[in-house]
């Protein structure tokens, strides 16, 4: 019996609606992929934040500090807070690419910075996962005030039961550094709360590291606290600073900053770097 083939018409119709499907499920397939990483870096940062809480535990309640010495060096608190943890990947971002480094015949892999080719860095200090400086881990002992937070002469770290919330404290959270791979360990408080929320940052920016995750994660950012819970916050916890719509700033000068901060209570969340809790 003679078979029946496929006109031209026919099979252009079919190559017609798999392309259309195709343009259907794509992306449906990109935003359930972008899920999952979501996903896998919230379960990341639990982790983080369980870490630090193991430590405090070993060092009678004291928060970690963020480093010791030089960028070729393993002592920054991501060091610290690694026997915990057992897993590098852990403190990179899924929403980033894990960075690569190059071969150093005395230190490993080691990683450069686009921006100032001379610094090399161990992995410990480039990650994408970043601590909450002064907010979380350390204050300054002599600060009286948001207008005089850094006028001590030296930090101290703070114990996890003197901060007067745990579970509003942010401790570590996603940050971006440019559009780059590589991150950096650590970031401001005092800073990222009054982000640029107009521009990105094409360079370094302490004020950018946080905020400009919406590269990725939109209007919702990520974040590990104090008491060891991972989370979820918004726009509401930044200090509103527009530079090509300015109307709309919150704040123009640090004494508007730091009458925002306190008119919302915000402190509660990054912390007063001048006070231990």
């Amino acid at each position: 019996m003679k078979t029946r083939a496929f006109t031209l018409i026919e099979l252009l119709v079919v190559i017609a609606i798999i392309a259309i499907l195709a343009a259907i499920l794509f992306p449906v397939f990109a935003q359930a992929k972008s899920a999952a990483k979501k996903t896998s870096s919230l379960s990341g940062l639990k982790q983080v934040s369980l870490g630090l809480q193991i430590y405090s535990s070993d060092y009678d309640d004291k928060t970690v500090f963020e480093y010791g010495t030089d960028y070729l060096s393993e002592d920054t608190w991501v060091g610290d807070i690694f026997p915990y943890v057992k897993n590098k990947a852990i403190f990179f971002d899924k929403m980033k690419p894990e960075p690569k480094g190059t071969i150093d015949p005395t230190f490993g892999e080691v990683y450069s910075d686009p921006f100032y080719p001379a610094d090399k860095y161990r992995w410990q200090w480039i990650t994408n996962f970043s601590l909450n400086t002064d907010g979380y881990s350390r204050y300054w002992n002599g600060g009286t005030s948001c207008a005089t937070a850094f006028s001590g002469a030296t930090s101290e770290v703070r114990s996890l039961s003197s901060i007067d919330d745990v579970s509003s404290r942010l401790a570590v959270a996603p940050i971006r550094y440019a559009n780059l791979d590589i991150g950096w360990m650590r970031f401001y408080g005092y800073d990222a709360a009054w982000p640029t929320m107009d521009r990105y940052a094409t360079g370094w920016s302490w004020y950018q590291l946080i905020w400009d995750t919406r590269r990725e994660y939109g209007n919702r950012f990520f974040g590990a606290f104090a008491d060891g819970h991972a989370g979820k916050f918004g726009k509401e916890k930044f200090v509103a600073y527009y530079a090509d719509n300015p109307s709309q700033n919150e704040a123009n000068t640090t004494t508007e900053f730091c009458a925002a901060m306190e008119k919302n209570d915000r402190w509660k969340f990054w912390g007063k770097a001048w006070q231990g809790d």
